[in-house]
């Protein structure tokens, strides 16, 4: 079995919990022979890896809004002041470069700012989410492994890509982790 790296984006992240989850759900409906201890015992690890899963999922869904919606702004701004500022200087027009240069200075200064004030915090969070995930998933499999042994739980976890950075699937061409296990 092997784990998604700690590198993968928290989306990935979500995805592979989810994934793992449904291995859980999975594994309490389709098998006849559970003792209703074992029920109850997959029953309270799905729940928590649910709670988990939630929670991820509620840091990385502000986190990609702001990425998606309002941090492209201010990256295209600065794209955008950098340009004019070399355009400027390519004209030799004093006034025209120092009005480029300082609104490229102001474009610079407001995605630094916002990187401190927006971005960091929802990132943190995600991160926070995930490094959560992943030890939820670690005592699970202790605890899983030694009630029902390790290729259980191996069973319980999705192929990945070679890299390791995200869930293979082959059956969704317009999802980023479509493709073969060997990407």
């Amino acid at each position: 079995m092997d784990l998604l790296s700690s590198d993968a984006s928290g989306l990935r992240h979500l995805r592979w919990g989810r994934e793992i989850l449904a291995g859980v759900e999975a594994f309490i409906a389709l098998t006849t022979r559970l003792s209703e201890e074992d029920k109850e015992a997959l029953s309270r690890e799905a729940a928590a890896l649910g709670a988990r899963v939630t929670k991820l999922s509620g840091a990385v869904k502000p986190y990609r809004d702001f990425l998606e919606r309002e941090r492209v702004h201010f990256r295209a701004r600065r794209r955008v002041g950098d340009f004019l500022y070399q355009e400027a200087d390519r004209a030799r027009e004093r006034a025209e470069i120092d009005a480029a240069r300082a609104s490229a200075e102001a474009q610079t200064e407001a995605y630094t700012k916002m990187e401190a004030q927006r971005r960091r915090p929802l990132k943190e969070a995600v991160r926070a989410a995930v490094a959560d995930l992943r030890e939820g998933l670690s005592e699970m499999n202790e605890r899983l492994a030694a009630r029902f042994g390790e290729a259980l739980v191996g069973a319980l976890y999705p192929e990945l890509t070679r890299s390791r950075l995200m869930v293979a699937d082959e059956d969704d061409n317009n999802d980023d982790a479509s493709g073969p296990a060997g990407t």
